[in-house]
């Protein structure tokens, strides 16, 4: 009976120590398709991509990404937060109903400023971990024409991620035992050849070539095949061209730290008078990666892009640099690295509105004189304490800006100052174009700095203040950001 006792004692400290250092989150990752009416005489596919966590097991939350598929409006895009409920009415099956909010747009779609709304209604089937749905939603433009019902197909897959509280003692890992998922985060820089004789949405010659630069993330789901998602935006050759796509690659070991990899995306693009119909495009490549480092990732490809339902294609170079992420996950069987290696990385996300103040250089139409309201994502790694990259993306909700979208990569530092008062200083470039914004080809510098403010230890509020400015063009302006800052980190190998 006492051993009994010793082992009941043990186990549930266990527990309560399991649940003081690892929080292990339920997430899934969410697609749906729908036909949206945008006139009287015509319909656009709308492909939707949104990152859920779900605190329990009726509410989710997260991140929305929309863009159009099908019809004659390849560029349009809207970014934004999701949030809903669910509910097993009979076992496997789920009551489905949740809300979206977000700015965007492009290609001339009538999405006014920008602010779409959507609201869904239906039922999602569980197996294992995937479900499989449909719904009735209502997508509205409130400052715009879109004002559409319809039916949504919908399709979920689930997992789990764990988060780790700061300056923990990482000797209590030991009690665990964890896998490395093989993963990466690179900046792209990528060059354009148009195809001969390809022509523009006006029907004029594109002689330029266009380049852009974005970001990829990529993990290994087996010793050779990986799945990624790359987006990119233009900052020459197509003011407003965006990209985002999701693909498969498979990857070789050349020698002791290269790798040659085949790879094949599918995705949405279009925007910067681009011809890409619908929207819907695809790309394939052979790329060389190098990793000089465990941390280091280097890799240079070359491949062809072709535009499903427009008339663009191209042939195109680029350039890949980043890092290894290498995070854990929790695991049944025992560990097979050395413990001492594993140490945490610090992120904050931070959900931004930002407010473009009106000047004379901000828009190429003289009627417009408003402010311009965008709703965005910025994802900060952090280097040290204080020091940190960032990747954001932004779109416009308000202000005669609709279609406006911007994409930067920046490093900014955070400083304790007084009580949980810090101060912050960071400097971003990148591109962005559409909505009549005045951002000559495309490149844009966006300097600022200001407070945040730690409500505690996991959530913050932020001021920033500062200009946007091209880089070739005229357009200078005040800016502000305000945002949520949400706080955390992940396990990860030295």
């Amino acid at each position: 009976m006492k051993n009994n006792r010793l082992f009941l004692l043990a186990l549930l400290s266990s527990s309560l120590l399991y649940s003081e250092v690892i929080n292990v989150e339920k997430a899934s990752l969410r697609t749906s398709f729908e036909s949206v009416e945008i006139s009287p005489t015509e319909e656009m596919g709308l492909l939707g991509l949104n990152y859920l966590l779900e605190p329990n097991d009726n509410f989710y939350y997260g991140l929305g990404l929309y863009g159009a598929m099908s019809g004659e409006r390849g560029g349009f895009f809207v970014g934004g937060l999701t949030a809903g409920l669910k509910y097993e009415v009979l076992e496997n099956i789920y009551l489905d109903a949740g809300l979206f909010a977000g700015g965007g747009g492009g290609a001339s779609a009538g999405q006014g400023g920008g602010l779409m709304l959507k609201s869904y209604l239906g039922g999602l089937y569980q197996f294992d971990n995937y479900s499989l749905g449909l719904n009735y939603s209502y997508i509205t433009f409130p400052n715009g024409e879109i004002d559409s019902s319809q039916f949504s197909l919908v399709a979920d897959m689930s997992f789990e991620t764990i988060c780790v509280e700061d300056n923990i003692d990482f000797s209590l890992f030991k009690n665990y035992n964890f896998s490395q998922n093989r993963d990466y985060i690179v900046a792209t820089y990528q060059a354009y050849k148009p195809k001969e004789g390809v022509k523009t949405r006006s029907q004029t010659r594109l002689q330029d070539d266009v380049m852009l630069v974005g970001i990829e993330y990529g993990s290994y789901v087996s010793e050779n095949f990986i799945a990624y998602f790359e987006s990119a935006g233009a900052m020459k050759g197509a003011t407003g061209y965006m990209e985002v796509l999701g693909g498969v690659a498979y990857s070789a070991k050349i020698i002791d730290s290269v790798n040659a990899q085949a790879k094949l995306s599918f995705g949405g693009a279009g925007g910067g008078e681009v011809d890409t119909g619908g929207g819907a495009v695809t790309k394939a490549s052979l790329n060389l990666n190098i990793l000089p480092t465990k941390a280091l990732n280097i890799g240079l490809g070359a491949g062809y892009y072709y535009s499903l339902d427009g008339t663009f294609e191209a042939t195109f170079a680029k350039l890949d640099l980043g890092i290894n992420t290498n995070f854990l996950s929790l695991s049944d069987t025992k560990s097979d690295f050395d413990y001492s290696s594993i140490s945490s990385q610090k992120f904050n996300i931070r959900v931004t509105n930002q407010t473009y103040i009106y000047s004379d250089t901000l828009s190429t139409n003289p009627t417009h004189t408003d402010n311009v309201q965008l709703i965005g994502i910025q994802l900060d790694w952090f280097l040290t304490d204080g020091l940190y990259m960032s990747g954001q993306a932004f779109g416009a909700y308000k202000g005669e800006a609709g279609g406006y979208v911007s994409g930067m990569f920046g490093a900014g530092y955070i400083q304790p100052l007084f009580f949980d008062i810090s101060g912050v200083a960071e400097l971003s470039i990148g591109a962005g174009g559409g909505g009549s914004i005045n951002s000559g080809g495309g490149n844009i510098l966006q300097p600022m700095a200001g407070l945040m403010y730690d409500i505690n230890r996991e959530v913050s509020l932020e001021l920033l203040l500062g200009k946007l400015i091209s880089l070739n063009g005229e357009l200078e302006t005040n800016i502000a950001n305000l945002s949520f800052v949400y706080k955390f980190n992940k396990l990860v190998l030295k």
